[in-house]
């Protein structure tokens, strides 16, 4: 019997797809064949190993002295002033 594999669309025997069974004890088999779902898997460890590395925690950046401010800004004064001003809209048309 032969099944068609929904990743590569070729037409495979049906033994080289994986096989399982439901809740009433009946084979069911899947719908990817053995090929394209280990290629699957080694591309999704290869993904969780980059996330992996990205994930690890720098020392330097968790130090508790990390992300002091320069000793010269502490002096510095920031006046901070907020000007407001309306947005014209000109009545009228302009022909």
């Amino acid at each position: 019997m032969n099944k068609k594999c929904k990743q590569c669309q070729e037409t495979k025997d049906i033994y080289d797809f994986a096989r399982t069974r439901d809740n009433y004890d009946k084979i069911k088999y899947l719908t990817v064949c053995r090929a394209c779902k280990s290629l699957n898997m080694r591309a999704k460890r290869k993904v969780e190993k980059v996330i992996e590395v990205v994930l690890e925690q720098d020392p330097l950046e968790q130090a508790p002295d990390a992300f002091k401010d320069d000793p010269r800004a502490v002096n510095e004064i920031m006046y901070g002033k907020v000007t407001k001003r309306p947005t014209y809209l000109p009545s009228g048309s302009n022909d």
